[in-house]
């Protein structure tokens, strides 16, 4: 076992944790899929409004990809299906009926699975519903079959803000983690990678099998792919690896050992404006008011599908996301206003500089709200991003040769080796207010038109 020390990052201390204790959520009155979260789909609807569709069947298609397919996460009747621009479907809601009735997919022999092919492996999962789960570096899309990877990399943690622990979420779910690990090693001739944190692991992590274990410790991005990549094992020249979470990879174990689709997952429900801070075991794509004790909730809140860094924001009726296992609850702050606030020492806000006091009396957490706390302006080099950044990386130069259209410079300054998460701390500690992680998408999505 591999141990690795970040020393750039910063952890930002929100407060309002879940309590480290699952609960079974009840069964939610919507379901929902939203094709817009799984970027560069060409979705095409395989159901209407009024069909009744089983558990596991499936409702959309990408087009430019036939194989990758979304499937029903309940039985039920398709109640509405909203349509945004260009007639891009938006939402597919379905309401549940009393039971389950699974769809006759296609599934593996648990016993066999060491000797079925890769081809056989790929088929059933794009048949299950389940391959979307499987995304690829670089890009940061879901992961194209033609492509062997050279490593697969299963994340069992996550520095984050409020996030889920995976070490939590995989809580009794030791057979179904080893099927997963399983399967994905029937998906590559190189290693498969799980990371975790530093410490004493749990028992769902410990003795696994056909699987390389690092371990990281330090501030945030610590917790992420995108640093373990770069410190395990760096991309070369047109290699590619595939990643998944390390309760995605149980989720698939379950679908090998049952057969059936799974249906549930744990979500950490966080924030310090959330009613209840806890671990729900609930249905996928379940309405967020399962989560959040079945009432909108009122007064200025700004409800997450994710982590306050790279989550989307949701209206209070909005539906669990397909990769979504955290949903953060924090105030809005558009009703707040502090007088002289930038002329006060402020010793009680979170910065990521020492441009007010709070460092000399630091607090074990921080109640922050949604606002920007000023607008944007013009790049200013300071090297603030660099201390945010421990990949090999020089994130200023990258995001100006990305603005500027130089695809090459933005190649040679290291665009492949990023997603938006990797650089999400960069816009949170920008002074500037640069998005920075959208000007990384749009650098992605250059390359993949001209590239």
């Amino acid at each position: 076992m591999t141990t690795h020390t970040i020393r750039k990052g910063f952890d930002i201390k929100i407060a309002g944790p879940a309590e480290a204790k699952i609960e079974s959520c009840p069964e939610p009155v919507l379901v929902g899929l939203q094709p817009a979260e799984f970027l560069g789909i060409r979705p095409k609807l395989l159901v209407k409004e009024g069909q009744e569709v089983a558990t596991g069947e499936p409702v959309l298609l990408d087009k430019s990809r036939p194989g990758v397919q979304l499937v029903a996460p309940a039985t039920g009747r398709v109640t509405k299906v909203v349509l945004g621009q260009r007639r891009f479907p938006d939402r597919i809601e379905i309401t549940p009926a009393a039971e389950d009735r699974f769809f006759d997919g296609p599934r593996l022999d648990a016993d066999r699975l060491d000797g079925t092919s890769r081809d056989e492996v790929i088929e059933a999962l794009e048949g299950a519903g389940l391959w979307p789960y499987l995304r690829q570096r670089p890009l940061g899309k879901i992961a194209a079959k033609d492509r062997v990877p050279t490593a697969i990399y299963v994340n069992g943690m996550d520095t984050e803000p409020l996030a889920a622990d995976p070490a939590v979420a995989v809580q009794g779910r030791g057979e179904a983690l080893q099927a997963g690990i399983r399967l994905l090693r029937r998906l590559t001739d190189g290693p498969v990678y799980l990371t975790t944190a530093t410490g004493e692991q749990p028992a769902e992590f410990r003795g696994l099998q056909g699987v390389e274990q690092h371990q990281f410790s330090g501030p945030h991005p610590a917790g992420l792919v995108g640093t373990h990549i770069a410190q395990i094992a760096p991309l070369g020249p047109d290699q590619v690896v595939w990643y998944l979470k390390a309760q995605e990879a149980a989720t698939l174990g379950e679908w090998v050992i049952s057969g059936r689709y799974p249906t549930h997952r744990v979500v950490a429900v966080a924030g310090s404006a959330a009613p209840q801070r806890r671990y729900c075991k609930v249905r996928q794509g379940a309405a967020l008011l399962t989560l959040t004790g079945g009432q909108p909730l009122g007064g200025d809140l700004r409800v997450i599908n994710g982590t306050v860094l790279s989550g989307v924001a949701s209206d209070a009726m909005g539906v669990l996301g397909f990769y979504a296992q955290t949903v953060s609850i924090i105030p809005e702050g558009s009703d707040s206003r502090e007088l002289f606030g930038w002329a006060r020492p402020q010793f009680g806000r979170l910065s990521a500089s020492r441009a007010v006091f709070s460092w000399l009396m630091p607090k074990d957490r921080y109640e922050l709200d949604a606002r920007l706390n000023g607008g944007p302006r013009h790049i200013v080099n300071i090297g603030q991003w660099e201390r945010m950044t421990p990949l090999d990386i020089h994130p200023t130069f990258l995001v100006r040769a990305v603005q500027a259209g130089d695809l090459e410079e933005a190649i040679n300054l290291g665009l492949l080796e990023v997603t938006e998460e990797d650089v999400a701390l960069c816009t949170f500690a920008d002074p500037c207010k640069i998005e920075v992680g959208q000007i990384i998408r749009e650098g992605l999505d250059l390359y993949e038109t001209e590239g």
